[in-house]
Parts: structure tokens; C-alpha cells; sequence
């Protein structure tokens, strides 16, 4: 592996959560997340792939790796909710780290790119129909998901009172989209 980089926000976003949350939790949610993330780095190296580099950034870690077939690549995007997964049977001895991993897969599934379930669908969708139309029915399905995503969070937020967090959780899944997305357009990030 070449670089290793983290993002400056990094530092103040885990200032902020040092700050905010009691140190045992957030460890657990930090376990789970090097245990997800080396799930992937497993699968890639498991598929003869190369990690060019991995960069820290405040919405989570992006590898850049080499290219992979699409049947690689949806085995690489499933690898890290796997692993996530998989630390839910600890649940007994762990219990901090089982449910900071079982929510972490299940936002990591969440059909939108470049998470890793919009990249499961991306290559799903482009092993079974062709380029174009695979495209145009991704957006559908991720803009149909952040739709239902936005009309939840209003909901929890103005019917159910539950505050304006669950409305800002579903700004920043759209901004880490565009984002990621306009950094990979770009050429500047690989997702495997």
C-alpha cells in the first residue's frame, strides 16, 4: 500500500465525538469500523488486487484500488457489511461493538453510491443489464431511497418530535453522496 492519508476534519469531528459521547461507545463504533474496513482490505487482497491507498475522511474511508471486474468488485462492496455482520454473533461478549457493527451494515446496505450497497447495485445492475439502462434504474432506485430517507427523517422530526437530528443524518448521507460521487467522477478517489 502506498499512502495512508487522513482528512483534517477527521481530527475535529473525532474531537467532537470525544466530547459528545462516553469513550467506551465510542471505541466500540471505532472497532467496528477498522473490523469492516479491513473486511474489504481482506476481500480485495483475497482477489488479487492492490490497495494503492486508503484516505480518513469524515464520512467514513475510501480505498483506491486496482480495477476489478464487476463480479469482483460487488464480492469486494459486500465484504466490509459482511464483516459487520459477522460481529453481531459476538453480541453475547460484545455487546458495544455487535450493535455499533450491525448499525454500521445497515447503513453501509443502503442502496445509495458510493456506499457500499449503492455499489452493490451498481454492479448487480450492470452484470444483468446494459450500461445505459443499468445507470438510469441505479438513479432511480437511489433518488426513490433518499425520497423515502427524507420523508422519514421530516417525519421523526416534525410528527414524532424527535428532534432535527434524524433531518440532518439525511443531509449528510446526501452531501457524503455528492461528495464521494464528484470526487469519483473526477478521477480523484477508486472505490473497489
Amino acid at each position: 500500500m502506498r499512502t495512508w492519508t487522513a482528512d483534517a476534519s477527521v481530527c475535529f469531528l473525532g474531537a467532537l465525538l470525544l466530547l459528545t459521547l462516553p469513550l467506551r461507545w465510542l471505541l466500540a463504533a471505532v472497532i467496528a469500523a477498522v473490523i469492516h474496513e479491513l473486511s474489504h482490505m481482506l476481500a480485495v487482497r483475497l482477489l488479487g488486487g492492490t490497495i494503492m491507498g486508503v484516505t480518513i475522511g469524515p464520512g467514513g474511508a475510501v480505498m483506491e484500488t486496482t480495477p476489478f471486474s464487476r463480479g469482483k468488485e460487488l464480492v469486494c462492496a459486500l465484504a466490509g457489511p459482511v464483516g459487520s455482520l459477522l460481529l453481531l454473533s459476538l453480541c453475547r461478549w460484545i455487546p458495544r461493538i455487535a450493535l455499533c457493527a450491525g448499525v454500521q451494515a445497515l447503513y453501509n446496505l443502503l442502496p445509495v453510491y458510493p456506499l457500499d450497497g449503492g455499489r452493490v447495485l451498481h454492479c448487480a445492475a450492470g452484470l444483468v443489464l446494459p450500461e445505459r439502462t443499468a445507470g438510469t434504474v441505479c438513479r432511480g432506485i437511489e433518488g426513490a431511497v433518499i425520497f423515502g430517507i427524507f420523508l422519514l427523517s421530516a417525519a421523526a422530526a416534525l410528527v414524532w418530535h424527535w428532534g432535527l437530528m434524524p433531518l440532518l443524518m439525511a443531509f449528510v448521507l446526501l452531501w457524503k453522496k455528492n461528495t464521494l460521487q464528484t470526487n469519483a467522477n473526477r478521477g480523484t478517489i477508486g472505490l473497489p
